[in-house]
């Protein structure tokens, strides 16, 4: 019989472990949904039989089918989300989702043009606005009231005095 068989030795072996907790790997499993099947494009992925959620809704020139996955967002929409990675705490924006009013603040150490831009699900600018020259905090209220509920995109571009342009985009989500 080798070490492991012995039942006396367990405890020796747990009690070793809580002392060296290095030693121990282990992997996170997060939530996840097992597919019988399905494929991808360019644009889309799907899958075949995810038992727990199998639906479709169709209307007049719409077609939605719970089995379509869609993790490719940027190839769908052709927008991806990268302003927090941008800007960081420079910029930020709330509460989001909103209903009715975004504000929008920021806080750059050095001077430079602000300007931004509101961007429907169809990359379609529907609001402009250019806040010229800033330095140090910048607030500005953005009313969303004209615009359905939805999925929008802001797109924030800063040139500071000396350096490069800095472009960044949030979602924005409108209830």
């Amino acid at each position: 019989m080798n070490f492991l068989q012995h039942r006396k030795y367990w405890p020796i072996l747990v009690f070793i472990s809580c002392i060296n907790p290095f030693q121990l790997k282990a992997q996170s499993i997060t939530p996840y949904t097992l597919n019988n099947g399905g494929g991808s494009s360019t644009y889309l992925e799907w899958s075949i039989n995810e038992s727990v959620s199998v639906a479709s809704f169709i209307s007049p020139g719409f077609s939605l089918n719970t089995g379509v996955l869609q993790p490719m967002t940027s190839i769908v929409t052709a927008i991806n989300e990268y302003g927090p990675a941008v800007f960081g705490s420079q910029i930020t924006m709330g509460p989001i989702p909103t209903s009715h009013i975004l504000h929008m603040k920021t806080r750059f150490t050095e001077a430079g043009k602000l300007s931004i831009q509101l961007m429907d699900a169809k990359s379609t600018i529907v609001l402009t606005h250019e806040a010229g020259t800033i330095f140090s905090t910048y607030e500005k209220d953005i009313s969303l009231d004209d615009y359905p509920s939805g999925v929008f995109y802001m797109r924030v571009y800063f040139k500071p005095i000396v350096g490069n342009i800095k472009t960044g985009i949030y979602k924005i989500i409108k209830l």
